[in-house]
């Protein structure tokens, strides 16, 4: 049986193929080298990615019997199915050049079916020489075969508010009466949380808050008006701390505040620090279920199945978690976000010639005074035609506002470009 081929979303573009050479010999070969490594993986040492989690897929034939008996009868070994991904090349490729030699991760999925566009790691590594070069790659300090956006785990800083504010929404049922006056630091029990280069927002109502991503109005409303057995039970609603039916390995995301934590960590619970850890595919679920009414969808990586011969198989694995969060929660979610895109922090992509509405992020990491921090951005395109979330961590990027909103701009431009 020689193994089937894995093809990119659009059924032609070849991602991994079985080559034979003058010798009758059979291997592997990769024809965008690094740039699907992660996902599609290799084979060699016991394999990876779809490679392997669809080995079974691509060693069985349906090809038509008639092409199987003429197989047979020339001593042709018989052609394995073909996996259709959903993997867009245009957009891969726009993801890798975007984050150039910084680390981090892209992850884009479609709006309503989950499918995956965009799983982009940096660094990656060639899918055709792992078998030359798996001693130093394993040896690597950069981690290369660690997929960043699956498994990668950091903390979500601000764009963990979207889950903050949704807590809120569930203990109060309204966003409308909340109102806080920021003066740039916010102190309790002898903890003090300041807003980025101590800004000082002043009066704010909620919408206000998640715009100017205001630490001291989340700090505050985490200590004083937020049970925190509910924000656990919201952040365990979209899969934190929780398994999940996803196609290729992935890290768990963690929460794990508790009604006897200490009060600081309730403050850097809020604003996405403390002990959560979250991957970007995680934060993009999040923000897909806010778009998407509610339901959330998990990753999809396959689009079909087809014979050797052209015949379709099996069709799309799309499936979706459930119903994270009432239509009328999203809807509510969704309007208080709004600002952040319109005037706030990514209000630079206010310009596009469509509506983006989303969440930056700072997450800062190691000691605390160094200023490290990695840079996220989460959110959705607004059309209501073939929408995508995109999700972007820039390691050590600093600023949400300078590094991964920008770079997420250029995804929703690309992707608006190819389809426009």
């Amino acid at each position: 049986m020689t193994r089937g081929s894995i093809l990119a979303s659009d059924g032609t573009t070849v991602l991994a193929k079985t080559v034979t050479d003058e010798n009758g010999n059979e291997k592997r070969e990769y024809p965008y080298n690094s740039l699907f490594a992660h996902t599609v993986g290799y084979q060699v040492y016991g394999g990876s990615g779809l490679e392997l989690a669809q080995n079974s897929v691509l060693t069985t034939s349906h090809a038509n019997i008639v092409t199987q008996v003429q197989n047979d009868l020339q001593e042709e070994k018989k052609q394995g199915d073909n996996l259709v991904t959903t993997l867009n090349p245009t957009l891969q490729q726009e993801a890798q050049n975007l984050l150039g030699n910084m680390q981090g991760a892209i992850f884009v999925m479609d709006e309503d079916t989950g499918d995956v566009l965009v799983d982009w790691s940096n660094p990656s590594f060639d899918a055709n020489t792992v078998e030359d070069n798996w001693d130093s790659l394993v040896s690597s300090d950069d981690g290369v075969f660690m997929n960043r956006a699956t498994q990668g785990l950091y903390p979500p800083g601000s764009t963990f508010k979207m889950i903050t504010a949704l807590a809120y929404y569930r203990q109060y049922g309204t966003f409308d009466n909340f109102s806080y006056n920021c003066t740039g630091s916010y102190e309790e029990s002898g903890f003090t949380i300041h807003c980025a280069s101590y800004e000082q927002h002043g009066q704010e109502d909620f919408e206000d808050a998640m715009a100017n991503s205001c630490n001291c109005a989340f700090a505050y409303m985490a200590v004083n008006m937020i049970d925190p057995e509910i924000l656990r039970e919201t952040a365990e609603s979209f899969g934190f701390n929780k398994e999940m039916d996803i196609l290729l390995p992935y890290s768990e995301s963690t929460f794990s505040l508790t009604s006897d934590s200490p009060t600081a960590l309730y403050m850097q619970t809020a604003i996405g620090q403390g002990d959560t850890e979250a991957s970007p595919m995680m934060m993009c679920m999040v923000a897909d279920a806010i778009a998407n009414g509610g339901n959330m969808m998990l990753p999809n990586f396959v689009s079909g199945v087809v014979s050797a011969d052209g015949r379709q198989v099996s069709g799309s694995q799309s499936k979706d978690y459930g119903q994270v969060m009432t239509a009328d929660e999203a809807s509510a979610l969704a309007g208080v976000m709004k600002g952040v895109t319109q005037y706030g922090t990514a209000s630079e992509l206010s310009s596009y010639p469509y509506n983006i509405i989303g969440k930056t992020g700072t997450a800062e990491y190691g000691d605390v005074s160094s200023g490290l921090a990695h840079s996220w951005f989460v959110g959705w395109s607004n059309t209501g035609n073939n929408d995508i979330v995109v999700s972007v961590l820039v390691e050590g990027g600093g600023n949400g506002v300078y590094k991964a909103a920008p770079l997420a701009g250029e995804m929703f431009n690309t992707y608006f470009g190819a389809a426009g």
